[in-house]
């Protein structure tokens, strides 16, 4: 019996739901009658289920009426019957909103091609909003199957989990009903209806035989901006049933772009919803980083279908798993389905991320403990999504592609259509692979906070390793992990298994290079002696992967934050980059840079700039300012990184001009054509934010309306910023303004007079925007370093908590203090050590 006022017994068991609804677009209501077969497992006085924001008209318990009572606060329906262990069938009968909070059953909105203003009904019920859908058990280890029924006026397109099996007509109505799904949990129940088109299906070869309907089901008129998102879709669901060596798991799959959606995706069983801008695009216009958001995101949710769908957590606890093991399978597809992106090269700066949280004293263990369900809200973060992807990178590496593969797919075919702990998939893998203690391994990451610093010293003709867990600041945790550390000496790979405090490990000689973290897929950092270093550098960098040479700079970068290196030193060690051709390395160094720009002002950020600049330029001018023939895709995202690196903070006048130009260029490279709106808009007039907002407005792709309104935040002056302000607080969809105003306040001009407005609009902001959006929202505070803005903030938000997003809350105000801290240091002897202008 489960003692958590949160959880519902299981003395009564769901079994199947038969469901029809009605909505009423028009007036934004719904009306709907659920019948759900059970099972009642010991004698029982009542049946308690989940009900929110509905009224229920009556309730039937085997054909016959029963009292019932509505408790909001608790969101429970008790039916009063008394009964012994047997099957039982409720009926209850109810009406409800489709509210504009962007969960339950709610509604989005569009403006047609004739100004009128078309609604659409569509659902996202994770964690615990079908219970604002229907009457249902509410909770994921309550698996049961779905006959759904939608009752919707002619001419507008219905869709949910199963394939459209029957449409008949009714009082001038059509009733659509739909297939019985396989048992699933409640979060990933979906129905949309609206005036939507469809694309024609394709049909997708299913492993065993016959085929998978996929199509993509979008707003009127924007179908030729579907092909890019089927043939990743195709590619995603022939790979899994390949990588898993498991059928796709039900009968069809829809992928719908919606205009609003709190989430980027939701991976509801074969009734994927969607934001536009992350289902539909034009290739021809979108940059590398556009599609390749597109790529990741229909990948990791289609990777849901198995681990997620089909096997599902007990409880929200183990939400990380899910969400961590999509977010490696992502990259893992996304890799192959275009290798030229390099995308586990790429993953490295999602690491990063991670690195940054978990660096914090405030942060958490990937896994812990969940009461209430919006407990798990705190999970949806970058520890969950990139340090797990990120563990779940590292073990397979540490045991190979083939041996883990096989450990999941023995994990998924033992607990298909159930529910499971985390502890089941290292039991599962550790099966597979029963020469490592994967299960002993993982703990040591999943249940302990942070992450361990590696350092390597030489002695003699031995290395040691030495682990401590690394922080910003002092640290003298003695938390130790298991750490699968590769090494590579003198080009030879070998494995070692660090678990305690030191390790030694022999070398063929005293002058042997060694890499630590080879291929640079732990999640570790690593501190060389200087012994070791030195035959890292120079001319031996090349011999370095990518990825290798990523995280060199990116732990250097890092040493400066937590006050171990001094910025001027990591410039200089910058500038040694200059024969560097990899997107991730400059990637990581222009995100160093823009680090030290942010320390200084005036006269030595003038200095800086031409630093930067003739760091910069030159290699800008050896791949050319616009693309050749045959070029890669990330050769033109490393000319547009140092575009907008030059235009930004390098402060290159001759770069802004041919900004301005390439914006006006219809026949522009998309790369330069998203660089040049970065840059122009750092450097924008009034003019220039005329231009954007009608962009903005009527853009030719969702990747257009992103680009130009996210840029928005990009501005310079007070002017200009308070446009901006009163644009997210009016007409910008609530999906995105929090996202905008976010990025307004780390806008180095204008983030303290952004952040003085979200302040005084408090309030207003937290009943307008999602609440999943409002922790996001603030996050850029960490960038605001000067002591009274840092006093003000601090002060804040001692008053004014944010309850579902209370641990990235402290992580952003530890952040802050942090950079505070770093901003103290440097400031004052960054100015003398970057020396006098040339």
């Amino acid at each position: 019996m489960h003692t958590n006022p949160h959880r519902l017994a299981r003395s009564v068991v769901p079994q199947a739901y038969t469901l029809a609804l009605e909505p009423d677009l028009t007036a934004a209501t719904f009306t709907g009658h659920v019948v759900i077969d059970a099972v009642i497992n010991e004698p029982i006085a009542e049946i308690v289920l989940n009900a929110a924001e509905l009224d229920i008209a009556r309730v039937q318990v085997d054909g016959h009426d029963a009292e019932f009572r509505l408790d909001e606060a608790t969101q429970r329906l008790t039916v009063v019957h008394a009964a012994d262990p047997a099957g039982v069938v409720l009926a209850i009968d109810f009406t409800g909103t489709l509210n504009d909070k962007l969960r339950g059953w709610y509604r989005s909105t569009y403006t047609d091609d004739h100004g009128v203003e078309q609604v659409i009904a569509t659902s996202q019920m994770q964690a615990t909003d079908c219970r604002r859908a229907f009457p249902c058990f509410d909770e994921p280890d309550f698996k049961a199957t779905f006959d759904v029924t939608l009752i919707v006026e002619p001419g507008l397109l219905a869709v949910s989990n199963g394939p459209e099996i029957e449409r008949t007509r009714h009082d001038g109505k059509d009733v659509v009903r739909f297939g019985r799904t396989m048992p699933m949990s409640t979060y990933l129940v979906a129905f949309v209806v609206g005036k939507l088109e469809a694309t024609e299906a394709v049909d997708v070869p299913r492993l065993g035989g016959g085929s998978i309907p996929l199509r993509i089901i979008h707003l009127p008129g924007k179908g030729h901006l579907t092909a890019f998102g089927l043939e990743a879709g195709a590619f995603a669901l022939g790979w899994y049933q390949d990588y898993y060596g498991i059928p796709y798991p039900t009968d069809k799959c829809d992928m719908i772009a919606l205009p609003d959606f709190a989430a980027g995706a939701m991976e509801n069983l074969g009734c994927i919803t969607y934001r536009e801008t992350l289902l539909l695009a034009d290739p021809a216009q979108a940059t590398q980083q556009e599609l390749q958001n597109l790529g990741d995101v229909i990948t990791h949710e289609l990777a849901h279908m198995w681990f997620g769908d089909l096997v599902t957590m007990r409880w929200w606890n183990g939400i990380w798993l899910n969400e961590a093991f999509a977010t490696f399978m992502e990259v893992a597809c996304c890799d192959a389905f275009r290798p030229e992106w390099q995308r586990w090269a790429s993953f490295a700066l999602e690491r990063s991320m991670a690195f940054e949280v978990d660096s914090l004293a405030s942060t958490r263990t990937v896994e812990f403990p969940v009461g209430a369900p919006e407990d798990c809200e705190g999970m949806f973060d970058l520890l969950t999504y990139q340090k797990g992807g990120s563990l779940l990178r590292m073990l397979e590496q540490y045991l190979g592609e083939e041996q883990f593969r096989a450990g999941v797919s023995h994990y998924l075919t033992t607990h298909e259509y159930g529910n499971t702990e985390t502890g089941d998939l290292w039991d599962a893998i550790e099966e597979a692979n029963p020469q490592t203690p994967v299960r002993r391994l993982m703990d040591s990451w999943i249940w302990q906070a942070g992450y361990p610093l590696v350092s390597a010293s030489l002695d003699g003709t031995r290395i040691v390793l030495r682990q401590q867990r690394f922080g910003f600041g002092d640290t003298d945790d003695a938390t130790l992990f298991v750490v699968p550390v590769h090494l590579s000496i003198d080009g030879v790979p070998r494995k070692v298994l660090l678990d305690a405090a030191e390790a030694t490990v022999e070398l063929p000689s005293a002058e042997a290079a060694v890499v630590v973290n080879a291929g640079g897929h732990g999640f570790y950092r690593v501190a060389y002696d200087e012994t070791l270093r030195s035959r890292l550098v120079g001319e031996a960098l090349s011999a370095l992967t990518v990825v290798e040479r990523y995280n060199l700079v990116d732990d250097a970068w890092n040493e400066v934050v937590a006050g171990r290196l001094e910025a001027a030193a990591f410039v200089r060690f910058a500038e040694g980059f200059g024969d560097e051709r990899a997107l991730a390395v400059w990637q990581a160094i222009a995100g160093g840079l823009r680090g030290v720009w942010r320390l200084a002002d005036g006269d030595v950020r003038t200095r800086l700039a031409e630093r930067i600049r003739r760091l910069v330029r030159p290699v800008l001018d050896d791949l050319g300012w616009s693309p050749a023939a045959g070029e890669d895709d990330l050769t033109g995202k490393l000319r547009g990184t140092l575009v907008t690196l030059l235009g930004t903070v390098g402060g290159d006048a001759e770069v802004v001009d041919a900004a301005r130009r390439w914006l006006d260029d219809a026949d522009a490279d998309p790369e330069l054509v998203a660089a040049s709106t970065a840059v122009v808009a750092a450097n924008g007039t009034d003019a220039d934010l005329d231009r954007f907002i009608a962009r903005y407005r009527s853009p030719a792709t969702p990747q257009e309306e992103r680009r130009y309104l996210y840029a928005l935040a990009d501005f310079p002056t007070e002017a200009q910023m308070a446009r901006v302000i009163d644009l997210a607080f009016g007409s910008v969809r609530t999906q995105d303004a929090p996202f905008v105003l976010g990025r307004a306040i780390g806008n180095p001009a204008r983030g303290t007079q952004v952040w003085e407005a979200v302040r005084r609009r408090w309030d207003d902001a937290n009943r307008r925007f999602p609440s999943n959006t409002i922790g996001r929202m603030v996050e850029s505070v960490k960038l605001l370093v000067e002591p009274a803005a840092v006093a003000d903030v601090q002060a804040f938000f001692a008053e004014h908590p944010i309850p579902q997003a209370a641990k990235s809350l402290d992580q952003t105000l530890e952040r802050q203090r942090v950079n505070a801290a770093l901003y103290a240091r440097e400031h004052e002897r960054l100015g003398g050590a970057l020396g006098s202008p040339s």
